[in-house]
């Protein structure tokens, strides 16, 4: 069998990794010169996001079989919203590293593969690959393909501001505010390195690359943030739904196949199963479709979730963040097998109609 894997991000990778396991030996092409992130950043994987499954690493090498091994357990997560702060502590996920060093998860995934050619600074066209290849796997991290194919329905439209940012952290802990007057309906979010860098991300829905610089600023004057500032970067960041994940023999995976988190956008969780199960489709005779339900159904809800949010104002805001540091809700959201993602929405809509009453 030929298989050519555009992209050698997560989904790439570990497709590529699946595949060798099923005895194909794929080529993936890949546009950077380089495996890693163009920029530096740490991400998430969170608990509360993923259940039923009660340890997203722990799934993904008993399930994926795939080794990742995460920058740090996250044991604290603070909410900000305009006039509130909530703490909630316990086993609540993981800090993931997204750079061009040894801790990436990318890197790791590389480092795993044995017999998969991997050409640099090669986009791939996936109209060619398809009649040259069995099956060609899209993994580009774009929409571009997906667009093409008619298989794009977008949901989200954001630009990204982030920093390298230097000063004094806790390790095991995230940062999340919540403000309308500089995230519009998105979300900013500090994640660290180690105790003394962070990653800080502001996400804006809805602006121009220029715009999203104003809202940058006017983050950090709102909340007082005067970290040093090590290095920067913008990126437009785009979700949404795509049906089908397969047309004929090319099949999309990753943020080509929409597994972006609508909500608070991470990718990691659904680029990893994607890339897995788009091998295991074609290795083993099974519906793609099928195999990938529940991250779809995952970001449907995030996706509901997210929309419930955008009715609130700030107001709703205070209120929300206020409720879930009330002892007897941060357990049962928190730490509690409850699905709080299926039920998440119907409880915010619930808290912004009674905020305006």
């Amino acid at each position: 069998m030929k298989a050519a894997i555009i992209g050698a991000g997560l989904s790439g990778l570990s497709c590529a990794h699946e595949l060798e396991r099923h005895g194909v030996r794929p080529v993936i092409y890949e546009a950077n010169s380089f495996i890693g992130e163009s920029y530096p950043h740490v991400g998430a994987a969170l608990e509360i996001a993923v259940r039923p499954v009660k340890d997203p690493i722990v799934y993904i090498k008993d399930k994926l079989n795939l080794d990742i091994k995460p920058l740090n357990p996250l044991k604290k997560l603070i909410h900000h919203s305009p006039t509130k702060t909530t703490v909630i502590k316990g086993k609540l996920g993981y800090l993931l590293e997204r750079s061009k060093q040894q801790n990436d998860v990318k890197i790791q995934l590389h480092a795993q593969l044995k017999e998969t050619q991997v050409l640099f600074n090669t986009c791939g066209d996936y109209e060619q690959l398809a009649k040259q290849n069995d099956f060609v796997i899209v993994t580009n991290g774009q929409n571009n393909v997906t667009d093409e194919l008619g298989c794009w329905y977008e949901w989200v439209d954001t630009y990204v501001r982030g920093a390298v940012v230097l000063g004094s952290f806790d390790a095991c802990a995230m940062h999340v505010w919540l403000d309308k007057t500089y995230c519009k309906n998105g979300y900013a979010y500090l994640t660290p390195f180690d105790d003394k860098r962070a990653s800080l991300i502001l996400v804006v829905t809805d602006v121009n690359e220029k715009e999203v610089d104003h809202y940058w600023e006017l983050f950090l004057y709102t909340e007082k943030i005067k970290y040093t500032i090590a290095e920067e970067f913008k990126q437009q960041h785009r979700s949404g739904r795509v049906y089908p994940h397969r047309v004929g023999n090319i099949l999309l995976a990753g943020n080509a196949g929409g597994v972006i988190d609508p909500c608070l956008g991470f990718g990691v969780w659904g680029s990893l199963i994607t890339g897995v199960m788009a091998a295991r489709a074609i290795t083993e005779n099974k519906h793609y479709e099928d195999l990938i339900g529940d991250v779809v159904t995952l970001n449907s809800r995030l996706y509901e979730f997210r929309k419930a949010l955008n009715t609130t104002d700030n107001r709703q805001y205070d209120r929300i963040v206020t409720a879930i540091g009330l002892p007897g809700l941060s357990q049962m959201i928190y730490n509690t097998p409850l699905n709080i993602v299926k039920h998440g929405a119907k409880v915010l809509r619930l808290l912004s109609k009674d905020g305006k009453g």
